[in-house]
């Protein structure tokens, strides 16, 4: 075995080129040059005395042998990676304040930091709600989630999360029982909520329904935790989205009116610039964009 591991890096650089099925983008992916691939996998083939791709004039393709390394070299790579990732994630230590805009503080990630913590007992997390946009070197935050047209006018290192994708919902009690998806009724008889202004239904009404001037009535609350709240309570129509609005539309309390979509906005997460790449912060950016990829949305 110990001589095996002699070849380590030449096993990664196999693996990345056989995966990618090019050398190139092997030599992107480890961070090398183009030749130290090469070299890697030609001590690589001396070593186990045959060969392993079958070499074009631009391109390769595995050869019988390299096909049966493949899975088995992946695989164990797999769980040399896991090992060091559990030691780390039972290490790492620190404290994080995250700063969120309600919705997604108490629809979201409010559960997910739960989830975070029991996986990195020694992270502890504080998480504060609120509509306002803190100074993130000002105002001891270390971690802000929020809409991403208020993220882009900070100075901060900020990275997607997922999209709002919205779609007319009110609460079951108030949708008549004749009631038919996408039929106008529905957008005339019940009043629309706003979050935060009208200029959302007004995007929605633009988008589906031009001649309309129905985005100009309504209630306007202060952000999109009030008006989904109200709308569950059935003062009216609300923008839902499938992610943010999930146990609502999944328990019946919200139903869809309508099934035209518009993508309202994105969710952001953002640290400081400046924060170091082994701290606390980072990890929980990076597992919260993870956890973000698994919700069902398109880019």
């Amino acid at each position: 075995m110990f001589n095996s591991l002699r070849h380590l890096n030449a096993l990664r650089a196999f693996e990345s080129a056989a995966r990618n099925r090019s050398i190139a983008k092997a030599a992107a992916e480890l961070h090398v040059s183009h030749s130290v691939v090469s070299q890697h996998v030609r001590n690589l083939e001396d070593w186990l005395q045959v060969p392993l791709f079958e070499r074009h004039s631009n391109r390769i393709e595995l050869s019988e042998d390299g096909k049966h390394l493949e899975p088995q070299i992946a695989y164990g790579l797999q769980i040399l990676s896991d090992a060091c990732d559990n030691i780390l994630r039972l290490s790492q230590s620190g404290t994080v304040n995250i700063s969120a805009e309600p919705a997604i503080a108490s629809r979201w990630l409010r559960k997910k930091i739960t989830d975070f913590c029991e996986q990195h007992p020694k992270i502890e997390c504080n998480l504060r709600s609120e509509w306002r946009t803190p100074s993130i070197d000002e105002d001891q935050v270390d971690l802000i989630v929020h809409f991403e047209e208020r993220l882009l006018r900070s100075r901060t290192d900020n990275e997607r999360l997922f999209p709002i994708d919205g779609f007319p919902a009110a609460a079951k009690f108030k949708v008549p029982e004749d009631f038919v998806a996408n039929h106008t009724k529905a957008l005339v008889d019940i009043p629309l909520i706003h979050d935060n202004g009208r200029h959302i239904w007004q995007h929605w009404f633009t988008e589906f329904n031009q001649d309309s001037t129905r985005w100009n009535t309504g209630k306007v609350h202060s952000d999109l935790s009030l008006a989904i709240e109200a709308a569950i309570d059935g003062e009216g129509m609300v923008l839902a989205d499938a992610i943010i609005c999930a146990r609502e539309l999944a328990s019946g309390q919200l139903v869809k009116t309508d099934e035209r979509t518009i993508r309202c906005t994105w969710y952001r997460v953002a640290i400081d610039e400046n924060t170091p790449s082994n701290s606390a912060s980072i990890v929980l950016r990076d597992w919260l964009i993870a956890e973000a990829q698994k919700e069902n949305f398109t880019a």
